[in-house]
C-alpha cells in the first residue's frame, strides 16, 4: 500500500535584503503588528495538510527562533547558505539525512517575504500539484507590456522592441516538489554552474515542466521598501508598522 502524501513548508529566511535597505532584514520588518516572516510562515499552516514548516536561517540569527519558540509546528534550521539556492539545498539535505522528511514527501518552498499568500491559492496548489508528476507552483500571467532594452552611452535606457507576453507568467511561491527530486535537481544545477532564479528552474532542467496554478496579486514579494506599503494596503493592514 502506498504511503499517504505528506506536506511540509520550507521558508528560506537567511537573506540580508540588500535591496530593501535599512538595518533590519525585510523578513523582520513589521506589518500590521507582526513580522513579515510570521505572516509568511503562518500562511502555510492555514492548510491542515501542511504538517510542519521549516524556517531556514543563518547560524547567528536568533530572532526567528524567538518568534516561533512556542509553536511545535514551526522549526528553525540554522543552515542558511550564501545564496537562496544554497539555503534551500542545505535544508533539504539536512531534512532527508535525518529522516525528518521522506524522499517522496512534498515540500512547499515559500519566500519569507511573501506575507500575502491566501488559503484558497494554497489549497489549489496542493490539490492540483499533488496530481502532477513534477509538482507545481503559483504564478500569474504577465499583464504589462514588456520591452527589451539597451543602455546608450549617455546612460539612457532605450526600448529596442516589445516582447510578446502571450506565454509569459510571473512565478510566485509556494513552489511544491518532491523533497528528493528537488534536492537532486538543485545539486545538479549547482554542479553545472547554472543560475537558478527559483526552485522550479531546477526542476525544469530535468525536462519535466511543473504545473502552473494561478496565484493572486496579494501574494506579491517584498523587495523594495515601498513594496511593504503596497502589501499593507493590499492586505488591509495598519500602516503604522510599515516604516
Amino acid at each position: 500500500m502506498a504511503k499517504a502524501a505528506r506536506y511540509f513548508g520550507l521558508v528560506p529566511a537567511g537573506g540580508a535584503g540588500r535591496r530593501f535597505g535599512g538595518s533590519t532584514p525585510k523578513q523582520y520588518a513589521l506589518l500590521g503588528g507582526k513580522t513579515v516572516l510570521e505572516h509568511s510562515v503562518q500562511a502555510l499552516l492555514v492548510d491542515p495538510r501542511v504538517e510542519k514548516v521549516f524556517v531556514v536561517v543563518a547560524q547567528e540569527d536568533s530572532m526567528a527562533q524567538a518568534l516561533f519558540a512556542d509553536n511545535p509546528k514551526i522549526k528553525c534550521l540554522p543552515v542558511a547558505g550564501a545564496e537562496r539556492v544554497n539555503t534551500v539545498l542545505n535544508a533539504l539535505n539536512l531534512l532527508l539525512e535525518n529522516f525528518m522528511v521522506n524522499e517522496t514527501d512534498w515540500v512547499l518552498v515559500h519566500d519569507a517575504a511573501r506575507p500575502g499568500l491566501n488559503a484558497a491559492a494554497l489549497k489549489a496548489l496542493i490539490d492540483q500539484a499533488s496530481e502532477h508528476v513534477a509538482g507545481g507552483l503559483l504564478a500569474l500571467p504577465v499583464a504589462d507590456t514588456l520591452k527589451k532594452t539597451t543602455v546608450a552611452e549617455e546612460g539612457e535606457v532605450i526600448a529596442q522592441h516589445t516582447v510578446p507576453r502571450v506565454h509569459l507568467w510571473a512565478a510566485q511561491t509556494p513552489q511544491m516538489f518532491r523533497a528528493q527530486a528537488l534536492s537532486m535537481a538543485i545539486s545538479e544545477c549547482i554542479y553545472k554552474g547554472l543560475q537558478l532564479t527559483d526552485d522550479a528552474s531546477a526542476i525544469e532542467t530535468m525536462g519535466i515542466g511543473p504545473l502552473i496554478v494561478p496565484g493572486h496579486i496579494e501574494n506579491m514579494k517584498i523587495t523594495q521598501a515601498d513594496d511593504l506599503r503596497i502589501v499593507a494596503r493590499l492586505l488591509g493592514l495598519s500602516q503604522e508598522n510599515t516604516q
